[in-house]
């Protein structure tokens, strides 16, 4: 009943399966019919009591919107695109700006290892500028460079961490003295840049 995004094609299954006895109607089938489509997340199938048949969807959760050219696109966690941006309400999450679908990918990996940060909240846009660099963009229009340590060793995935944990406290702290243009983070001493 809430599904937006998937309306038409239920209603099409349950015109498909309306008037037909729920012993011949195999659950299995249904199952993976839905979880077919690229916007489901999972599906459960019960058969309850004679006649009814319990259909309860789980959609994949909106991680970030992705913009490739004209078109915004729905895209989960991992960077898969899964609908359009008119399948569904508008959320305050990340505009990922893009090229390709390989570079969403890689750009919704990034903003995954910075999600658990409070500065994460305030990210409008983020876009790459080339191989390393990214500029993200913040709600208030401030940019932040930064580049991307692809190390898996422990120690850089620290180093990392400390690195955006200290832009974020330059940030809630210098702008409340002045407005910034941004924050460049790609050098050991971090820069700053007021309007």
């Amino acid at each position: 009943d809430k599904s937006k995004m998937l309306h038409d094609e239920l209603t099409k299954l349950t015109e498909k399966l309306y008037n037909k006895n729920s012993i011949y109607i195999d659950s299995n089938e249904i199952k993976e019919f839905i979880e077919k489509d690229i916007r489901v997340e999972s599906a459960t199938v019960e058969k309850k009591s004679l006649g009814e048949i319990d259909i309860d969807i789980k959609e994949k959760d909106l991680a970030y919107y992705a913009v490739i050219g004209k078109n915004i696109y729905l895209t989960d966690k991992e960077g898969k695109i899964f609908a359009y941006l008119n399948e569904k309400e508008v959320e305050g999450v990340p505009f990922i700006i893009a090229n390709n679908e390989e570079e969403i990918k890689e750009i919704s990996e990034f903003l995954n290892e910075i999600s658990d940060l409070a500065i994460f909240k305030k990210i409008s846009q983020i876009y790459k500028v080339n191989d390393k660099e990214f500029i993200i963009i913040l709600t208030d229009g401030v940019k932040i460079k930064t580049n991307r340590v692809k190390d898996n060793d422990e120690i850089s995935k620290e180093k990392e961490n400390k690195r955006y944990l200290i832009a974020e406290q330059l940030y809630f702290n210098m702008s409340k003295e002045r407005k910034i243009d941004y924050i460049d983070l790609r050098f050991n001493d971090y820069i700053i840049k007021y309007l």
